[in-house]
């Protein structure tokens, strides 16, 4: 229960007694000053204060009760209210962190939006380093291709040097043959033209 709630029971209660303590002390009065004509009546009022003196024993001992447990009541909540402080200050802490949290993910997503950013840079660039990879492999091929039919030119072409050759070997073979033939006619025609001088 609340304090205030057990307060204002307490509160309560005691009005109650004290308005019934006013009432007995207003029928002692009265008793007081009706003792000497109702004397024969003193046993019974005596009787009745002795149950209202019993009565407010019990209410003084529930007043005790009342105190011990409002001691109590206090104390708890002093302990609740040092309990609330210490949470207080620890919620202080918490939202410090928080705050800390949301700036670390804030930087976080300012990063990952310029890794972003840069992935797509790098995408471009990656295809234009494909497309001049590409270029590059066309090049390659293209050069390799034509150095393959150089390959086959160079080996045709001395091939025909080859055959060249041979046909310039036979044609010097030739030259000689005739040029020996020429020197044996030359002779003969020497020998000719003298006979014929002679005759």
């Amino acid at each position: 229960m609340p304090e205030s709630d057990v307060l204002q029971a307490i509160f309560a209660s005691l009005e109650k007694i004290s308005v019934r303590l006013d009432t007995i002390d207003k029928r002692l009065d009265r008793i007081e000053q009706r003792l000497e004509t109702v004397e024969q009546r003193l046993e019974t009022v005596e009787q009745r204060l002795d149950k209202v003196e019993q009565r407010l024993d019990k209410v003084e001992q529930r007043l005790d009760r009342v105190e011990e447990r409002l001691d109590r009541v206090e104390e708890r909540l002093d302990r609740v209210e040092e309990r609330l402080d210490k949470v207080e200050k620890r919620l202080d802490i918490v939202e410090m962190r928080l705050d800390k949290l949301e700036e670390r993910v804030a930087r976080l997503e300012e990063e990952v939006q310029v890794i972003k950013q840069d992935i797509v840079i790098l995408k471009e660039n990656d295809k234009e380093l494909t497309r001049r990879m590409n270029a590059v492999y066309d090049q390659v091929a293209f050069l390799t291709e034509f150095r393959t039919e150089m390959i086959m030119f160079r080996d045709e072409v001395y091939k025909r040097f080859d055959n060249l050759e041979q046909q310039t070997g036979r044609l010097k073979e030739g030259f000689e043959y005739l040029r020996d033939m020429t020197v044996e006619h030359e002779i003969d025609i020497r020998f000719l033209k003298k006979v014929v001088r002679a005759s």
